[in-house]
């Protein structure tokens, strides 16, 4: 058997752009993207559609052609959207990176995602220039993203001269193969092992996100948002990108959360719905603000996803929010374009389910074997086919092989099974390395490799640990020093610091350095992180190790 969705829907065919500005069923002189900090920064669809056109002639005139990636550096703006949609609107594909990047992470990001072209904001441009130079990208095709009218570095252009050329309408088709085929992004994701690799995303996928997401999950009311989310992210991207111009819901933009901004926000604009990270939601939860005032009562919705979410907390966060208002959580992946799984509004949820199928979205549980063991209350690795989900990892034919099927049915490397009275679903475990720090995927395999090039270093492995006092992973090495003199005087700082030179803060070694002889490894030479992750538990209940915060 197969898990079939509970309905099916027809899609739009057409291309990406024509699907959000022909014909929007709103007020098109209404403000749309509002800046949090400066609410006299706005963007109705008028003007966005005025931007996206002019952006799109400048894009062009400037050398971008059909199939090129153009890669955004910035933290959330009002622009950020716009500029997004210029890059397909021109037959680009867009790809966006980590503010926090080091030139290291992003000379991997530009040769996985093969961006031409870069935008940056002055505060963190020196990193992607360094990162430019190293990955041969002329100066040229550089421009910087002074969105608050920051200065110009000396020698370098604005994003703003692209909107002088005069203005382009967009790439449109209306077939469903070209839909399924044509490249709008390239998001990124650990996959379920290795280095960030760069998921093709097409027009279809996005158009098929909205549609089966919040098209066919209608609200009795007007939608808000906050978007504190980054919208470089495949967990904000859709919503920040597609659905605010798409529906007119108006999004409040943060360039990065702030709790007490976020709250007071959520208060004044009256703020009806919240799409969360757990970090987030315990920020709140931990605060003495959350206490203080309703800041959260005249919420209609909230759902969490990015990561587990304990009931408990769950909970909590919902005694916060008004009568009536659910708060639920949501499962999904970059490679399934975001949301593949929810619950309709108004519905409720205590279990710690993270809802039923989206339409059109099929599953099916593989043991680890790759048989189809499907079937209600059985647990095995969650397996997905359905027009939301990725045509593959860009430019890359093994992983592609690992985690697709001769079927199409792309695997997760999650642990699930559903309920067969309310067909809920449960993620109860992963197979996959990953290791989640604050919403943000760290893959083991990247930290090793940094470590394996220190001199001093001969082998590494690392892998998530948990705390029962916190609800969160953190990465922990296993380190085997160079025999001899070379290597005796390593220390733990000398490790912790290396790695943070190189890879951003979030993938530091919150779970500690643990120096061993040899590091287990099966006869093929692989590692055997089992092994380690009982070492680790171990120590915890024992109350030899701490989390280094």
């Amino acid at each position: 058997m197969i898990f079939e969705p509970a309905e099916r829907t027809l899609l739009p065919t057409e291309d990406l752009l024509s699907y959000i500005f022909d014909q929007p069923p709103y007020d098109q002189d209404q403000p749309i993207y509002i800046d949090v900090h400066d609410p006299s920064r706005s963007i109705s669809c008028n003007q966005a559609r005025k931007l996206v056109r002019q952006l799109i002639a400048g894009l062009r005139a400037s050398g971008l052609q059909p199939g090129n990636c153009v890669l955004i550096h910035s933290f959330n703006d009002i622009h950020y959207s716009i500029l997004v949609l210029a890059i397909i609107g021109a037959g680009g594909i867009f790809t966006g990176s980590n503010p926090s990047y080091t030139p290291h992470e992003l000379v991997h990001h530009i040769k996985a995602s093969q961006s031409k072209f870069l935008i940056s904001e002055p505060e963190i441009l020196d990193s992607l220039l360094s990162a430019a130079k190293q990955t041969d990208i002329p100066g040229e095709n550089v421009w910087v993203f002074d969105n608050r009218g920051q200065s110009i570095p000396h020698g370098m252009r604005s994003w703003k001269r692209l909107l002088e050329v005069g203005d382009e309408d967009w790439v449109r088709f209306n077939t469903l193969k070209t839909s399924q085929e044509t490249t709008a992004a390239r998001l990124f994701s650990s996959g379920t092992t290795g280095l960030p690799k760069a998921v093709t995303i097409t027009h279809h996928n996005l158009i098929a996100q909205h549609e089966l997401v919040l098209g066919a999950n209608p609200r009795p009311y007007a939608i808000s948002r906050i978007i504190a989310v980054p919208v470089f992210h495949a967990s904000a991207a859709p919503v920040a990108h597609i659905s605010t111009l798409k529906a007119g819901s108006v999004a409040y933009m943060m360039r990065r959360f702030e709790l007490e901004k976020y709250l007071n926000t959520v208060e004044k604009y009256n703020v009806t719905d919240l799409a969360m990270v757990p970090p987030i939601v315990i920020a709140i939860l931990m605060s003495p603000l959350s206490q203080q005032r309703p800041f959260l009562k005249k919420v209609r919705l909230a759902a969490c996803g990015a990561a587990p979410l304990d009931k408990g907390i769950q909970a909590r966060f919902r005694s916060l929010m008004g009568d009536g208002s659910p708060f639920t959580q949501v499962w999904g992946m970059t490679e399934t374009s975001c949301v593949a799984t929810m619950f309709p509004y108004p519905e409720h949820d205590d279990t710690g389910s993270v809802g039923r199928l989206i339409p059109n979205l099929e599953a099916k549980l593989i043991d680890e074997e790759g048989n189809n063991i499907s079937a209600y209350g059985v647990r095995g690795e969650l397996c997905v086919r359905g027009p939301t989900v990725t045509p593959g990892y860009f430019n890359n034919i093994e992983a592609n092989a690992h985690s697709f099927d001769s079927e199409g049915w792309f695997k997760t490397g999650d642990i699930a099974f559903c309920d067969g009275s309310t067909r809920k679903w449960y993620i109860v475990d992963r197979r996959k390395e990953l290791i989640k720090v604050r919403g943000f995927q760290v893959a083991p395999p990247e930290l090793e490799a940094v470590l394996l090039s220190h001199p001093q270093i001969v082998d590494a492995a690392v892998i998530g640990i948990t705390f029962p006092s916190a609800d969160a992973e953190f990465p922990r090495a296993y380190v085997v020093r160079r025999p001899g003199d070379s290597g005796s005087s390593l220390t733990e700082t000398g490790v912790q610091q290396y790695l943070l030179n190189r890879l951003s803060k979030y993938k530091a070694l919150t779970g500690g350095v643990k120096f061993v002889g040899a590091i287990a490894r099966n006869p093929s030479g692989k590692l055997l992180k089992r092994v380690l992750r009982e070492d680790a538990k171990m120590e915890i209940e024992a109350g030899l190790l701490k989390p280094k915060l």
